[in-house]
């Protein structure tokens, strides 16, 4: 391209509208980080959509709020009416002002029909933190392939994957590592949590209400019977927000536990672990980044046990289901998923990996292979120029029948 050209395409790109969709936490941090890259970078773009409190933050009009009640797995079809709500909500606003691209960002359940309804009305789409159909449900490659004109995916192995679909497709990075990259731990804490020596374990039990309500007792379980097996621990349990401390109280409360709850500082809190429980997902990914030994555990809930139990392998058919050990495509970390019936076996695990330095050598190695082609990641800024290639037509566009 000749010199100036680039900036000649983002001229071109400029003063359009984009309608930005998210029905998750972590959505909205990342689409926050998307949007003040995109002003950092001089584009003049109109940002409206479904967002979430980051978002409207950084200044986006706000159409609609799902994140507040975001739901996984059984709790989604309590949200179907909001999911209906939202999207009469979308075809209102294009109805008023047509976007000229719209960006939806993870929630395939939410995020898929709404790519069906923005290519019924002629509008461009980009899929930024794609369906995880590698994982499951590969039947909703060909609704992607319908729907959706690009897909920005976060993961290096999804590229192929996708193009291997016919999707149009590019690995952009990462956009954990870009919030990673600004965290900044406090030594004090760390100190203070370390004082008396006993070994710090951080328990990490999602963001969401109903997950939080799940995987906390089961973590805490844990702790129990880890001191019942003669082990000294300080347990340290991560808070997403503020909003979410008094529901983390009531649970140690609950159960009689001297835990201390730790809010929005996760930075500190990994820096000073010795050993990490950690519910399912992209968390896994953040402890990995601080190189920590870490036991992962899942429960997705008795309404879900016996449909998995008779037709699970019809829909998930992996070796592994922690994304650290997907990556890896081997067992480098120990993951007691879907469903955890005992806490007993994730003690007893949690103690050998506690106290076995070259196991825990050998998954901090193994860690740093995974995490360090991630480390750099620039996503927010490669999506921006995906934006402005799809807006000024660089890129086939798919064409709804």
């Amino acid at each position: 391209m000749a010199p100036g050209g680039s900036r000649t395409l983002a001229n071109m790109a400029d003063h359009k509208r984009i309608f930005i969709s998210v029905a998750e936490d972590s959505a909205d941090l990342h689409a926050a980080r998307l949007v003040r890259t995109a002003r950092e970078l001089g584009h003049a773009w109109e940002f409206l959509g479904l967002t979430g409190p980051r978002l409207r933050a950084a200044g986006v009009e706000s159409v609609a709020d799902l994140t507040a009640s975001a739901a996984m797995l059984a709790n989604t079809v309590s949200q179907i009416g909001r999911a209906r709500q939202a999207l009469a909500a979308c075809e209102e606003s294009w109805r008023q002002r047509r976007p000229d691209l719209v960006i939806v960002m993870d929630s395939s359940a939410l995020h898929l029909s709404t790519a069906r309804l923005a290519k019924r009305q002629g509008l461009k789409v980009l899929y930024y933190i794609a369906p995880q159909t590698w994982a499951s449900r590969p039947w909703r490659l060909r609704t992607i392939r319908k729907y959706v004109d690009r897909v920005a995916c976060i993961l290096p192995f999804e590229e192929k994957h996708f193009h291997d679909a016919g999707i149009n497709a590019e690995f952009v990075g990462h956009p954990l590592f870009e919030s990673l990259a600004d965290e900044r731990p406090d030594e004090r804490r760390i100190a203070h949590w370390r004082r008396d020596h006993r070994p710090v374990i951080a328990l990490l039990p999602g963001s969401r209400k109903h997950v939080i309500d799940t995987m906390l007792p089961l973590q805490l379980d844990v702790i129990r019977r880890m001191r019942r097996d003669g082990h000294a621990l300080r347990p340290l349990v991560s808070c997403v927000s503020p909003e979410r401390k008094g529901l983390v109280q009531r649970i140690i409360g609950e159960r009689h536990d001297d835990a201390e709850v730790v809010v929005a500082d996760n930075a500190s809190l990994l820096t000073a672990a010795d050993l990490v429980l950690v519910a399912s997902g992209t968390a896994t990914l953040h402890v990995a980044h601080y190189r920590k030994p870490m036991v992962v555990m899942y429960d997705a809930g008795r309404v879900l046990y016996w449909p998995h139990r008779l037709f699970g392998r019809l829909i998930i058919n992996l070796p592994h289901l922690s994304l650290v050990n997907i990556l890896a495509q081997a067992r480098v970390v120990p993951e007691f998923m879907p469903f955890v019936r005992e806490t007993a076996p994730i003690a007893t695990v949690a103690g050998q990996l506690l106290t076995d330095e070259p196991w825990r050598a050998l998954m901090i190695r193994q860690m740093d292979d995974i995490v360090r082609p991630l480390s750099n990641s620039t996503a927010s800024r490669r999506v921006c120029e995906l934006v402005v290639e799809m807006l000024v037509g660089r890129i086939t566009c798919a064409t709804a029948l």
